[in-house]
């Protein structure tokens, strides 16, 4: 999906990214092409080996976007709005997440119902009643993320961002001449252009 190359769509999305690099801890701001979109899509859907399924619904939530950024960026970006992973059932149910905040870690630590799989992610004790005996199927969701910093553009709608897999983090990186340093991650972020602007 591209943009028409038109003067006031193209101005738009320089100054969105322009408003993105301009963001605490933000390293680099580029124009996803349609060839990284499909190589991200590719090593999604080529995760057979994964003990629990990994479902990266946030990443094809982005690459349904008109427009793909990706940005880079380090420990001093803030902290995502709502969690990037989630262990889930195929019934709907949160059997763990991530933390993304010391006050939120503190709170967990203090409640008997949690076991921490690591700092960062716990996992809910089972419930007595509902057992195991639910059948149901366990996978880990990288859900879609809000990215608040640009509700200021009118012109653009249905904004949001993702984490791309581990494989995805290592290929951007590579792709834009980044060291695979575990403190340099990377963020996809979709949005549209609202008719009319073209």
């Amino acid at each position: 999906m591209t943009v028409k190359n038109d003067v006031t769509g193209e101005k738009l999305i320089e100054n969105v990214m322009l408003s993105i690099k301009k963001l605490k801890g933000v390293l680099d701001v580029q124009r996803l092409s349609d060839e990284d979109r499909r190589s991200l899509l590719e090593m999604e859907s080529s995760r057979d080996g994964d003990v629990i399924p990994v479902i990266n619904k946030g990443l094809e939530e982005c690459l349904n976007r008109e427009i793909c950024l990706i940005l880079l960026k380090n420990e001093n970006f803030r902290i995502a709005p709502t969690p990037t992973v989630l262990l889930m059932t195929d019934k709907g149910r949160i059997l763990g997440q991530e933390l993304l905040s010391p006050k939120e870690k503190e709170i967990y630590h203090d409640r008997g119902d949690v076991y921490f799989l690591s700092d960062d992610f716990i996992l809910f004790k089972p419930n007595k009643t509902l057992d195991r005996t639910l059948n149901e199927k366990e996978f880990f969701l990288l859900p879609p993320v809000p990215f608040p910093e640009l509700e200021e553009f009118h012109e653009i709608s249905e904004v949001t961002s993702c984490s791309p897999s581990t494989m995805g983090d290592s290929y951007l990186k590579e792709k834009y001449g980044y060291p695979q340093d575990p403190h340099i991650a990377t963020i996809i972020v979709g949005f549209s252009i609202k008719k009319g602007i073209e």
